[in-house]
């Protein structure tokens, strides 16, 4: 299979991993958002949680395992059939596959959890560990170990569980809560705390970013001037202008929007649909950037 196929069918489904390891994020965090609500409306909303976890860890790990398969595909360029059988020795033998190993335990570790605490009270620690156990590993398959394990690796998995819990909360919150009739009460009390963890998290994400792009750079902005320009740069400068949009589109919500609810309850689900689609496209812009090659690099 030709390589022009291949690398853009491996970005897929790293943007499918991406975005479900960032609704997983999202789906922990909600329950936690309304645990003092005694609303039927918030019960329901933090029980559809589950569902959403476990729907988005199953994605999670069938992209995961398809990325595999198609590296396998890609190195030893061999027939789909015959480079799955090899795909063995390419987990045991390179870094990277086995940081893909422990990346893929950790989600089929966390989905086995889910599914086994079905009937009761969810265990957001254990799959909080789970998710850290997964970011930290997929940090490993990238740019950020090219030159082994440094501060790199530990800046790109909190970059990368930031930037999920801040687009998986919007994404739980579209998915999940914004469904049905809301509580006036319970639902003030969650858009603030919505607001709140966004903002966190988005503080996270573009400290640790800046720092990860920065090195990426070279240390300079040059390779973003229009004369030097490559995919990578221009990719990069396409994330920073959805990043952007989708920060404008929260500070709305929280300083025009949020003020006036719950009356103005509708205006802010509208926001944060729109929101979810911009934070989608920062998801799958993320993850052509992992799959490019870095000025620095």
């Amino acid at each position: 299979m030709d390589e022009t196929i291949l690398a853009p069918l491996r970005t897929a489904a790293a943007a499918v991993s991406d975005i479900g390891l960032a609704a997983m994020a999202g789906a922990l965090a909600t329950p936690a958002l309304l645990h003092d609500a005694s609303s039927g409306w918030a019960a329901r909303r933090a029980r559809r949680c589950r569902l959403l976890f476990t729907a988005s860890a199953t994605a999670g790990l069938l992209a995961s395992l398809a990325w595999l398969w198609l590296q396998a595909i890609s190195m030893t360029e061999s027939p789909p059939l015959e480079a799955l059988l090899g795909a063995g020795d390419i987990v045991t033998g390179t870094a990277f596959g086995r940081a893909w190993a422990g990346a893929t335990l950790a989600l089929a570790a966390g989905l086995a959890l889910a599914t086994a605490c079905r009937y009761r009270a969810f265990p957001l620690r254990g799959l909080g560990l789970a998710l850290v156990g997964v970011a930290t590993a997929q940090a490993c398959m990238g740019h950020a170990a090219a030159g082994g394990i440094g501060w790199l690796v530990p800046t790109m998995a909190v970059h990368r569980l930031a930037t999920g819990l801040w687009a998986g909360s919007v994404f739980a919150a579209t998915l999940v809560v914004l469904r049905g009739s809301p509580d006036p009460v319970d639902v003030v009390r969650y858009a603030r705390r919505l607001s709140a963890l966004a903002t966190a998290a988005l503080a996270g994400g573009v400290f640790t970013g800046a720092a990860s792009a920065w090195h990426a750079l070279g240390g300079s902005l040059a390779p973003l001037a229009p004369a030097r320009a490559s995919p990578w740069s221009i990719e990069l400068e396409v994330k920073l202008a959805l990043v952007a949009v989708a920060i404008a589109l929260g500070v709305f919500n929280r300083f025009v929007v949020l003020p006036a609810l719950p009356g103005a309850w509708p205006r802010f689900a509208r926001v944060l649909r729109v929101e979810a689609v911009v934070l989608l496209a920062v998801l799958v812009v993320a993850a052509w950037l992992g799959s490019g090659e870095p000025p620095a690099m």
